[in-house]
């Protein structure tokens, strides 16, 4: 079935500020869309495919920590080149 959705939780468009803590240090990017299972986050270097770090994001009423990982980006050569840079991730709450 082509454009079936796959996901278990709706997203919610949003745009809220977000820090990823790696081990190389902090990026800063932005939500595009979250839910409680994930997110995609736009950033101007995307981390690689399966890479787990602290996401930090700053929702307007709170703030929330979470483990993520990479499960998606789209930053390479087979995404358009107007997209902008981003991934998803997959919150890990275990």
């Amino acid at each position: 079935m082509e454009g079936k959705e796959k996901r278990l939780q709706p997203r919610v468009e949003v745009k809220w500020p977000v820090t990823m803590l790696t081990s190389e240090g902090a990026i800063q990017g932005e939500t595009r869309d979250i839910s409680m299972q994930g997110a995609y986050i736009y950033c101007d270097q995307p981390l690689p495919l399966f890479e787990r770090f602290v996401l930090s994001v700053k929702a307007p009423a709170a703030s929330m920590q979470v483990m993520a990982q990479v499960v998606w980006s789209n930053n390479s050569p087979a995404h358009q080149v107007d997209e902008p840079p981003g991934m998803g991730v997959r919150f890990i709450w275990s």
